[in-house]
């Protein structure tokens, strides 16, 4: 591009000087010509045609000029010019002295004869014209010893651009290009990389690693004390379970029986949520244990359509499964009932009553996606990476709302280790579509080292 614009300038010069030098030359040449004919004149006033001839034979004129003087009844009583130019028949339009007339022209080579002519007082005419040759050859020149010269200013201007380019230009989309790599990266190691060229935006991508590496220590560190403690926590909690079942067995007092059953539920959710959270993790790194069989999409998305069909009717909402195809795949089944049964959670609360639920499965030669759709409020543009998050809601979310931002991060989840992905659009009539694309191939092969995998057959 800028090379492109420096050969536009350059032409653009040349042309534009050529022009100049051409219209001076022009100017020149009148007034040659005009300086030739007062003095012609003054010597054809003083001692007539043999004192002209006798200054233009000593004269430098016999290159490319014409001299002659014509009588009042049109006799040429002097007739000089040079070589390659034809006899011209010339006349004055008018005889007022002192008065030149310019005419022009064409000669064989291309080029151009410029006579002017005036009147003497006796009523003879004197005629001295110069052709543009010279002025030719001197344009020539020119246009070659500017154009020279404009190819090395232009290469002398390229080398500060080449250097920019190369030395700032370079290391700037480079910044630019890993900064949004980063910003786009699901991993924390991502980092932003500067080529050599600008030691401050250097430095500046040196602190800013820095920044990250104490962030992503810190949240390896979260993350594991998170785990450590979900694995911690779910061992006491099966054990009260187990206490409050053999209370429960042995206890006869109705009050205390539905406190242990209370309290026997609030165990089951919380063990619950920590299943969450540690299946999330594994999904996350790909360690997730599955159970896997070759299954019916139809079939199982038909068997959880039917198991909500009940909390839809409840909602006062209308649930609908579509099917365009079916695909045998390769799955863990309670893990992807799971994930597709967070979907209609989620569809069922944000949808407002009287709403439609759609549970689709769209087949294709290379993937199935199972789409989850609602009318409800969308998903806010900047909640469309956030909510994948755990512990992320979505600013549509209320206190009334059930749940703590772990269901789409463990949707997420399942995707990832299956291989897969997932994520949402908003409809354009309105609600939103979440969506989980599997691959459709059967083989086992080509895994990954981190997943632990047990294929059962259906």
């Amino acid at each position: 591009m800028v090379l492109t614009i420096v050969v536009v300038a350059v032409s653009m010069m040349c042309w534009f000087t050529s022009w100049l030098i051409g219209s001076s030359l022009g100017s020149i040449s009148h007034a040659v010509i005009e300086d030739d004919l007062g003095e012609y004149s003054v010597l054809y006033e003083n001692g007539g045609v043999e004192q002209i001839r006798k200054l233009y034979s000593a004269g430098s004129h016999e290159r490319g000029h014409v001299m002659c003087v014509i009588d009042a009844k049109g006799t040429d009583l002097l007739a000089m010019q040079s070589e390659g130019i034809e006899s011209l028949k010339l006349s004055l339009p008018v005889t007022m002295p002192d008065a030149t007339v310019w005419k022009t022209y064409p000669l064989h080579d291309g080029g151009t004869l410029l006579m002017g002519g005036r009147a003497m007082k006796d009523g003879a005419q004197l005629w001295f014209g110069r052709t543009d040759r010279e002025d030719r050859m001197i344009l020539n020149q020119v246009q070659i010893q500017f154009f020279l010269s404009a190819i090395v200013s232009a290469v002398l201007a390229m080398l500060p651009v080449l250097w920019f380019g190369r030395w700032v230009l370079r290391p700037v989309r480079s910044f630019m290009e890993s900064a949004r790599i980063l910003t786009e990266a699901e991993k924390l190691d991502e980092r932003l990389r500067v080529d050599d060229g600008i030691p401050e935006l250097r430095e500046f991508a040196l602190a800013l690693n820095s920044s990250l590496d104490r962030a992503a220590s810190l949240t390896e560190e979260l993350e594991a004390a998170n785990d450590q403690l979900a694995h911690e926590l779910r061992t006491p909690l099966a054990r009260v379970r187990g206490n409050i079942d053999v209370v429960l067995a042995h206890y006869g007092d109705p009050a205390g029986r539905e406190a242990a059953v209370l309290s026997i539920e609030e165990i089951e959710r919380s063990t619950a949520l920590i299943q969450s959270i540690l299946a999330v993790r594994a999904g996350d790194t790909r360690s997730m244990r599955l159970h896997l069989e070759a299954l019916s999409l139809k079939d199982l998305l038909t068997d959880i359509c039917e198991l909500y069909t009940a909390a839809a009717e409840q909602r006062d909402l209308s649930l609908e499964l579509l099917v365009t195809g079916d695909a045998t795949v390769l799955v863990d089944r309670q893990r992807l009932q799971q994930a597709v049964s967070n979907l209609l959670d989620n569809a069922l609360a944000y949808t407002p009553p009287h709403g439609l639920v759609t549970v689709l499965l769209d087949v294709e030669p290379e993937h199935a996606t199972i789409h989850v759709r609602d009318n409800g409020p969308g998903v806010t543009e900047s909640d469309h990476a956030r909510i994948w998050r755990r512990f992320m809601r979505g600013s549509a979310a209320s206190a009334s709302t059930p749940g703590i931002g772990l269901g789409l991060a463990l949707v997420k989840a399942v995707a990832h280790v299956h291989r897969g992905e997932a994520g949402v659009v908003n409809r354009p009539e309105g609600g939103a579509d979440f969506w989980i694309r599997l691959p459709t191939s059967l083989d086992l092969g080509n895994r990954g080292p981190h997943s632990a995998w047990q294929h059962h057959n259906s």
